[in-house]
């Protein structure tokens, strides 16, 4: 819903102007907010990945991994994360009877 909000919002004013030109309106291409229209419409590609990096899990535990790998740090696999704190968690207080994963749920 986002992504589609701001396709409607970068697109839009510079459609509007073709629209109006379009049906014959003599239309300023040399104005300012023509070319406003157009750094809109440029800046619709830009804003796609912050849009995703801010409100999609998976695309940002991607980045991570990527950035990881490229850094020559191997992320480990969210199951052996999982492992090794529940196994920390397990030897440090031997009567907990529920333990928590990295995410926060109870085993």
């Amino acid at each position: 819903m986002i992504v589609c909000l701001g396709f409607v919002v970068c697109w839009s004013s510079n459609q509007i102007f073709y629209f109006l030109s379009f049906i014959g309106h003599d239309i300023d291409h040399s104005n300012w907010v023509y070319y406003f229209s157009i750094v809109l419409v440029y800046a619709n590609s830009c804003i796609n990945p912050f849009i995703y990096a801010a409100k999609y899990s998976e695309f940002q535990r991607g980045v991570r991994r990527l950035v990881s790998r490229l850094s020559g740090n191997p992320e480990p696999s969210q199951t052996q994360q999982s492992i090794v704190i529940i196994n920390v968690q397990v030897i440090s207080n031997p009567t907990y009877q529920q333990t928590q994963d990295t995410t926060g749920k109870r085993c």
